[in-house]
């Protein structure tokens, strides 16, 4: 039979959490079947390009966009005929499955869905672009072979937003490099700026969801002799975010050397993570701070950490929005986390990448795991 590979289609390989993602299952199914595995891009260009084994082809399709990348995408697919493309980002999986149509429809069409499906809003550009792209996925995803939500909260609002039926969906967790975080706890962090303190640590885009703003807050409303605070990430809001820690009087305890290729190694030095976020379909950071064992608070935003943190038991859980409350939860869980660290590195290893791409393999793929015998498990 024909060996024809397993392909991802993402715009490119900057630093965000579906990118991690691609790479994540990428590099995990080289241990798992003897097919090739290529990453298809838009443009070969982002942050997380050379954390991609060197078994993984990349395919670069040479446009700057997604929508641009359509007539490439679908010569690639009329010429490689791969046995799945696997999509990631809402607006490219639209531009994926317009591209599988004008292909003739080669192999399987996954697309995962990597957040909550909110409804419209924000000043009117905002809403016409969520109002548009969610008309798109509508007439989009029930037409391929099958959709990927990274949690149930996400696959809720999914069928919430008429975008498919349940049937249509399979909630596959995200996969985790558990390894490498478990293994960075030894090693110092890499930010001479913190070598030696205490600190808090955040990571994401500096953008509206991840709520930074609050988290801020928050911070300035603890006492003295608070740790310093390090928000990994970078992002839009990086200005408004360092006027207003200057603004709370709190500067010279903030650091945001923004993204960083080794986070795991400054979770794992850590008095605490937090995620302030206001919304998250997963929360692969939060899984990267369970598996170095470091204590964690989290907001109770819609999303997957209420189920990561199992109601509570593994972290502390706050209300979206509520700086007070935050506050709280940060000092409580600087003196008396929530469960123990063994707990929380168990729960991470629910999301092992092996397994999650094995899941990934024989549930959406509908493909079996089979090793080459010339290969071997790193």
């Amino acid at each position: 039979m024909e060996n024809r590979p397993v392909s991802f289609f993402i715009p490119g390989l900057n630093g965000g959490g579906a990118q991690k993602v691609v790479v994540n299952l990428a590099n995990a199914l080289v241990d798992l079947t003897d097919r090739p595995v290529h990453i298809v891009l838009a443009r070969a260009a982002g942050e997380f390009l050379d954390e991609v084994r060197p078994e993984v082809e990349i395919v670069d399709l040479g446009k700057g966009r997604a929508s641009r990348a359509i007539p490439a995408l679908a010569r690639y697919l009329r010429r490689v005929r791969p046995a799945v493309l696997c999509s990631s980002l809402n607006y490219a999986n639209v531009c994926a499955a317009v591209a599988w149509q004008l292909a003739g429809r080669p192999g399987r069409l996954v697309v995962r869905e990597d957040n909550v499906v909110r409804e419209p809003g924000g000043d009117p550009r905002r809403f016409l672009q969520r109002f548009l792209i969610q008309r798109l996925m509508r007439a989009c995803y029930p037409r391929t072979s099958s959709v990927v939500a990274i949690s149930d909260a996400v696959a809720g609002t999914l069928v919430d937003r008429k975008i498919c039926l349940r049937s249509h969906v399979r909630v596959i967790g995200n996969p985790i490099a558990i390894t490498a975080a478990s293994e960075a706890c030894s090693s110092e962090t890499p930010l001479p700026e913190i070598k030696g303190k205490r600190y808090i640590c955040a990571i994401g885009r500096l953008t509206e969801q991840k709520g930074f703003d609050v988290l801020l807050e928050a911070y300035g409303r603890l006492g003295d002799g608070k740790p310093d605070l390090v928000i990994l990430g970078e992002g839009p809001l990086r200005a408004d975010l360092a006027a207003q820690a200057d603004r709370l009087g709190v500067a010279d305890q903030v650091h945001m050397p923004g993204f960083v290729s080794a986070p795991e190694k400054v979770l794992s030095s850590s008095a605490l993570f937090v995620l302030s976020s206001r919304w998250e379909g997963f929360g692969n950071v939060l899984v990267e701070a369970l598996a170095t064992g470091a204590p964690v608070v989290s907001t109770d935003c819609p999303g997957a950490p209420r189920a990561l943190l199992r109601d509570a038991e593994l972290g502390h859980l706050v209300p979206v929005n509520e700086p007070d409350g935050l506050a709280a939860a940060i000092t409580e869980a600087l003196h008396s986390p929530r469960g123990t660290r063994e707990a929380r590195q168990e729960r991470a290893r629910d999301f092992a990448a092996p397994s999650i791409a094995r899941e990934y393999m024989e549930v959406a793929f509908e493909l079996e795991p089979v090793p080459s015998p010339d290969r071997h498990n790193v």
